[in-house]
């Protein structure tokens, strides 16, 4: 009989097998996923900041690399210059220092780092929910919904915005926690450290800070932490926060403050005025109704967590309703109370504000594993009272997601459940980020054998990117066109214009199609 006691032998065979293999699967398979509209601007944001530490620091180093030339407006002229780059420059440097010229190799580098950072994300939300739960195999159950989550898998490898802050933000709460069940002067440190990266990317971070400094205050008042240790916890995790942030952040260099906080008020007013497609309208960004996110999560989060998820949120409230002032009685209700604000808290802000979202929810991301973890409160009560039927229904959850994903590989970006209900294409975004242009040129390269093949894709659209990521000898028949006349070809993913082009009978020739429902079509205009 197996020992599940949480120093057992088997505890780490099977969780390091469990890590092993989703780091060897990833390690396959982060070369099978196209690239998005957004890669190449988050590489210029990168190489941008890169560019201005590196001339104050070696300005040789810029001049005898060709690749620094097309950046030629400085940082406090570039348009982001207020999106954070702690994950953005080092990769960007790691690129140059590795002297990547290839553009298929400088997306695929930038593809297997978003993946490397998500893999630690996962290792986090393992820790929270083992450290809560008591049970390491609780933990391996909260990292296996966050794998078997269809729309953050494909995200964790090309999404470098909000599945790479994602993952940060867990790391960041991970450190929270540890530090305030046990303020040491080590845990501030890296807490103080995981908190500026995670800012450094996505201003939002300031929440777990400021949670963290919130919750100790009020240990320090309820006597649970002496006094003392509080403030000198406080003093140096502050101090360090501050000086990290500046440190990780070019843009801060001249002005911390005044350009913290233009960044902050960036960042709560964004600056995209364009339409989204919500329940077969088109809408503008900054007329979304407020439950748009609530929905858009409700239709592409695996049903089963939704519902645990539910319970789990019920079960804190009503506890923290019958703790009344005193929020937590032992360190279970404490972590429950840190979940329930950084995952429901911004939710609630984002409403409340009529905050511009859009592409789905995909802004709101990093809340998830803190809403993957109080579904875990919530399985965790149902397998008391049902266990046989709770443990049936997540083996069969688990089989029919990882089906569904494989099937739909690498296109699990698009996975709805059987919420969302019929016609799902014509209501909802499907494609917007254009990971399936590169399929589409694929596609084309491989059924048309002529040298030059004339290709036209409406924007926005990452099409002109894609093809570099084809083999040469492709991409070389290839010519991307800026209109519609004298194209051979015609891709979309239907962005903004959710209807099918009229063209005659016969023209479309391949439609990529994920789980039934089509994403891309292809017109061919001449023979």
């Amino acid at each position: 009989m197996l020992d599940f006691s949480r120093s057992s032998p088997q505890q780490h065979r099977i969780v390091r097998a469990f890590f092993g293999t989703v780091l060897l699967l990833g390690l396959l398979i982060f070369r099978q996923f196209g690239i998005s509209v957004d890669e190449n601007q988050q590489r210029d944001t990168g190489m941008v900041s890169l560019k201005h530490v590196a001339m104050k620091i070696s300005p040789s180093w810029v001049e005898n690399d060709d690749n620094f030339d097309r950046y030629g407006v400085p940082l406090d002229e570039y348009q982001d210059r207020d999106y954070g780059v702690a994950f953005e420059a080092p990769v960007s440097f790691l690129e140059r220092v590795l002297r990547i010229d290839d553009w298929r190799n400088k997306f695929l580098l930038r593809h297997l780092f978003t993946f490397l950072i998500s893999f630690g994300g996962m290792l986090a939300v393992y820790q929270l929910a083992a450290r809560r739960f008591h049970d390491w195999r609780v933990g391996l159950l909260a990292a296996s919904w966050l794998l078997l989550s269809p729309r953050l898998f494909a995200e964790s490898f090309y999404n470098d915005k909000d599945a790479v802050f994602m993952a940060l933000f867990a790391i960041a709460t991970n450190t929270a926690v540890q530090l305030l069940l046990r303020p040491t002067t080590r845990r501030a440190a890296w807490h103080a450290l995981a908190c500026a990266i995670a800012i450094d990317v996505r201003i939002m971070a300031v929440l777990v800070p400021l949670a963290t400094g919130a919750l100790l205050l009020w240990r320090g008042l309820r006597s649970e932490v002496a006094w003392p240790r509080v403030a000198r916890t406080l003093a140096l995790y502050g101090g360090l926060l501050v000086v990290l942030v500046v440190a990780l952040w070019p843009y801060l260099w001249p002005a911390p403050l005044t350009n913290l906080f233009i960044a902050f008020r960036n960042m709560a007013a964004f600056r995209w005025g364009g339409l989204v497609l919500y329940m077969g309208d088109l809408i503008p960004a900054t007329e979304i109704p407020w439950h748009y996110a609530l929905v858009w999560m409700g239709i592409t989060t695996p049903v089963l967590y939704l519902a645990a998820g539910g319970l789990g949120i019920g079960l804190v409230v009503r506890e923290l309703l019958r703790q009344r002032w005193r929020l937590w009685v032992n360190d279970d209700q404490l972590q429950d109370v840190l979940f329930l604000g950084l995952g429901v808290g911004p939710l609630l802000v984002v409403i409340a504000l009529h905050s511009v979202l859009y592409d789905g929810w995909r802004q709101l991301y990093f809340v998830y594993p803190m809403l993957l973890l109080l579904a875990v409160r919530g399985w965790a009560a149902a397998a008391k009272w049902r266990p046989r039927a709770v443990r049936a229904i997540t083996v069969v959850s688990a089989v029919v997601i990882g089906f569904q994903m494989i099937l739909m590989h690498p296109l699990q970006m698009l996975y709805f459940n059987v919420l969302a209900g019929p016609n799902v294409a014509e209501r909802f975004e499907m494609d917007y980020w254009g990971l399936g242009y590169q399929q589409d040129l694929v596609y084309i390269a491989e059924h048309d054998t002529r040298s030059s093949i004339k290709v036209y894709s409406p924007p926005p659209s990452p099409a002109p990117i894609a093809l570099q990521m084809l083999p040469n000898e492709q991409r070389e028949r290839i010519q991307m066109v800026d209109q519609e006349e004298g194209a051979d070809y015609i891709i979309t993913n239907y962005r903004w214009h959710p209807q099918a082009y009229s063209y005659p009978p016969g023209a479309e020739v391949y439609q990529l199609r994920a789980d039934g429902r089509r994403v891309h079509s292809i017109f061919q205009l001449r023979w």
